[in-house]
């Protein structure tokens, strides 16, 4: 149906042979999205649709036939009259005299019309053919703005596409010339060695490949026509996407409209005389309808006698190709798979008839619709029932398309096979008999529901009727017009793409001719290589071999030093977390500490308070004279063993260092022998066993530390409470000053003890935080230590994992050494057996000679 476009590659010269015959083509977007952008749904804050754009939408998406247009194709016009209508899918308004042509496969395809220079029913091929109309023809289009730039969008994309596959084509185009020339200068030089004898076997093998390159030709056409068959199927569901969208279209319309208001329609004299000439305008659109009609269905008669007399001349050939000598199996096999072929052909026909009666049946529903949208507002229950009847056809449409796909699949599968088998032709036939069960069903409800419609709409004006009836005939002319059209289209792409094949087989037989002689030559020259080639294979397995032995030992090398570095990094996560606990430890007596130096100060406050109170401040002032003398000779012995602490920490951090030195040369010795690493891992092992115990020490003496303190704050809150009670007593007696007086010596007496005693809780309070400060210090020595430690050991397994690294390089290169050798040498012996296989082969075609001498004659006669 879509042409191949090979007369293109005559006229451009080799820019256009890259494109396939099997181009797809380029389908019109749903309208849908037009209407999702402008806004102009039926809904309370938008537009509705009113029923001229309706029916002007109808005609542009008609499913009578399918028409793509690109870029490059303009349709042509001149004068538009007041008696035009849309014509197929071509989206402009046309005097009938002018036919525009719409189908094609490619984006070389441009349409002429009117007075233009092309004749009416013209296609012609080219890649850059723009008419000057184009402006008239986006102002005369009944396409939506949107719908149109999403077009020029898909069109540009296909476009850059082409341009991308031309540009690799002159590429590869490029490297076969420069072979052919590298062969050519090659094969010169052996010629002339050539014995007339060798001459006459060459002629003979040319032939045999000439023949066997015409069977080749006939099989790739007819996967071309297959091709071909896929593109209208795809094309046939895009256009049903498209009237689905347009349906949920109307569908909205008719519910966003206002159903309680009845349409205005007077039965004045206007109206009539106004429906009057319509009548008589639309008499005279189906006469020259059916014209065209009886003349398109003239053009497919005359093409399907050509084509009929083709196909005896190919079953002539076939015949004479038997009865001359092939062997029977290879024709027998010929033979199933044009019959298998032919099959799949006539599935896919099946499956395209059913597809246009949906369509017909969905047209019909609409055009019900749209008459009883003029008529009357139809009642809620009749359009609910529309509705379910046409969501129940989509359903049916999708099952019929993914039985499309199935098929499609089912083709492709025959290609790549050669062959279907008996049982998988009983299941077809059986989806084929479903289908067509499915496909009655609909039509008999289709057929109900028409009953159940024309009963209820007999009521209605006879002007209303006679216009609808019109319309619905104007409708269906239209369709079968377009449908005939595309149908002569595609036939005469076919003739054309048939033309065009023949003479690129010539083209194609002379070239084989020459890469044949080429090959020939070749082999001779690349047996004598083999066997040199066999012994370097004998001594490269030979390395392989040791180069195997050696990977084996390395391998071994490097799961001992993983299983080194992971016992490693377990030892290193271990001491990690015990410093993270001891981090937490320490944080948390930091805190302690400065809770209590707060509790200190608030006591030193309330003493210089009591201190102003009383009059004896004399015996207060000596005895804290007496305890700051006390507690400097406390800070003088909390300084020396400061002094004392820091000499044992120099100490270790001397013997520390001393540690690290030895672990230096302990790796020194891991990097220089491997033998000495299982001696070295041990050391480091009881050394993390010590530290370890160490750390459990100094966590047993912090949990001590933890309870003294809690044990001094409960002190210090009873403290606190008996100097409240205290206060109060003094409070509530005012009175006799005797014994306010007896009290307060009491009281300064009492004060007196118990400033000594908080005194010395103080000293030993900051006796107990100079202890926890000098343990925090040699913590924190502890944790710089265990962090040095760390970092040495990370060190450490960083250079054994620089060793893995390089050895695992070192295997993967190897390996891949080996990889390209074994390569190479299979890359050698599948040459040598192709050499042999075609030597073989054009020992069997020279039977073949007079069959192709007298294939030519007949096929174009």
């Amino acid at each position: 149906m879509y042409g191949s476009s090979r007369s293109v590659a005559k006229m451009e010269g080799n820019n256009g042979s890259s494109q396939s015959p099997g181009r797809s083509p380029c389908l019109p977007r749903s309208p849908r999205l037009g209407h999702r952008r402008t806004n102009s749904t039926g809904g309370p804050g938008g537009k509705t649709l009113s029923m001229e754009n309706i029916q002007s939408l109808n005609a542009a998406y008609a499913t009578s036939g399918p028409m793509y247009l690109s870029d490059n194709e303009v349709i042509s016009q001149q004068v538009i009259c007041m008696s035009t209508m849309t014509l197929g899918r071509s989206g402009a308004k046309l005097p009938y005299g002018v036919r525009t042509t719409a189908m094609g496969s490619n984006p070389n395809i441009s349409q002429g019309g009117g007075g233009s220079s092309m004749p009416s029913d013209s296609i012609v091929f080219g890649c850059d053919h723009v008419s000057s109309s184009q402006s008239s023809l986006q102002q005369a289009s009944t396409v939506p703005h949107s719908l149109r730039q999403t077009r020029d969008n898909t069109i540009m994309d296909l476009q850059t596409q082409l341009k991308e596959v031309l540009r690799e084509n002159e590429l590869l185009r490029g490297e076969v010339d420069v072979k052919e020339s590298k062969l050519s200068s090659s094969m010169n030089s052996i010629k002339t060695f050539w014995s007339p004898e060798l001459k006459k076997e060459r002629a003979l093998r040319k032939d045999e490949v000439s023949k066997i390159s015409v069977w080749k030709e006939q099989y790739r056409v007819v996967q071309d026509e297959t091709q071909h068959l896929q593109m209208t199927v795809q094309a046939l569901q895009d256009e049903l996407r498209t009237q689905r969208d347009l349906n949920q279209l109307f569908q909205q319309d008719c519910s966003g409209g206002r159903p309680g208001e009845p349409l205005s329609f007077e039965p004045t004299e206007e109206n009539f005389h106004r429906l009057q000439a319509e009548h008589q305008r639309q008499a005279k659109e189906l006469f020259l309808l059916r014209k065209t009609l009886e003349e398109m269905e003239l053009r497919i008669d005359s093409q399907k006698q050509t084509l009929g007399a083709r196909d005896q001349s190919i079953k002539k050939l076939l015949e004479m190709l038997q009865s001359k000598g092939l062997s029977a199996k290879a024709s027998e096999e010929d033979h199933e798979r044009t019959r298998r072929l032919a099959e799949a052909e006539m599935h896919i026909h099946h499956l395209d008839s059913l597809l246009e009666q949906k369509d017909k049946e969905t047209n019909a529903l609409r055009e019900e619709l749209h008459r009883r949208s003029y008529e009357g507002a139809p009642e809620s229950a009749k359009t609910k029932a529309l509705q379910t009847v046409i969501e129940m056809k989509d359903s049916k449409v999708q099952s019929l398309e993914r039985g499309l796909r199935d098929l499609e699949e089912e083709i492709e599968m025959l290609k790549s096979n050669g062959a279907l088998s008996t049982e998988e032709r009983e299941e077809e036939m059986k989806q084929m008999e479903v289908y067509r069960s499915h496909s009655k069903f609909m039509k008999n409800k289709v057929e109900q529901l028409k009953e159940e419609l024309s009963q209820r709409e007999v009521q209605g004006e006879e002007l209303k009727q006679k216009a609808a009836d019109l319309q619905q005939e104007i409708d269906q002319v239209k369709q079968d017009l377009s449908r005939k059209e595309t149908e002569l289209m595609g036939m005469r792409t076919k003739l054309e793409t048939l033309t065009n094949q023949f003479s690129d087989s010539k083209q194609h037989i002379e070239v084989l001719k020459e890469s044949l002689t080429a090959k020939e030559q070749r082999s001779t020259i690349i047996q004598t290589e083999v066997d040199a080639l066999r012994l370097r294979l004998e001594e490269k397995d030979s390395q392989l071999n040791k180069k195997s032995n050696q990977i084996q030992e390395t391998s071994e090398e490097k799961g001992t030093l993983s299983r080194e570095v992971h016992d490693l990094k377990d030892m290193l996560e271990v001491k990690e977390r015990k410093v993270n606990v001891l981090q937490k430890k320490i944080e948390n007596l930091q805190e302690q500490l400065r809770d209590k130096e707060k509790q200190m100060s608030s006591l030193k406050d309330r003493v210089r308070s009591l201190q102003t109170d009383t009059s004896n401040t004399d015996t207060a002032l000596t005895t804290l004279e007496e305890a700051l003398a006390e507690k400097e000779r406390i800070i003088e012995r909390l300084k020396e063993q400061r002094d004392r602490d820091d000499r044992e920490k120099t100490e270790d951090i001397e013997s520390n260092k001393k540690e690290l030195k030895e672990l230096r040369e302990k790796l020194s010795l891991l990097q220089g022998d491997l033998s000495d690493r299982e001696t070295n891992l041990l050391d480091l092992k009881e050394h993390a066993s010590s530290l370890a115990s160490s750390g459990l020490k100094k966590d047993s003496k912090l949990k001590s530390l933890e309870m003294s303190l809690e044990q001094r704050k409960d002190e210090f809150i009873k403290m606190e409470n008996q100097l409240k009670k205290q206060s109060h007593l003094l409070s509530d007696h005012p009175s006799n000053p005797a014994q306010n007086a007896m009290l307060e010596a009491q009281a300064n007496t009492e004060l007196s003890q118990r400033i000594v005693t908080l005194e010395q809780e103080v000293t030993r309070h900051r006796e107990d935080s100079g202890k926890a400060q000098v343990e925090v210090d040699r913590l924190l020595e502890i944790l710089g230590e265990m962090e040095n430690e760390k970092n040495d050991k990370d060190k450490k397994i960083n250079e054994l994992e620089k060793q893995v690294k390089d050895q695992t390089k070192t295997v993967a290169h190897l390996k891949h050494k080996e990889q390209v050798e074994k390569s190479k040498n299979a890359q050698l012996v599948q040459e040598v057996r192709k050499r042999e296989d075609n030597l073989n082969e054009s020992s069997q075609h020279v039977k073949v000679r007079e069959v192709f001498l007298l294939f030519h004659s007949p096929l174009y006669v």
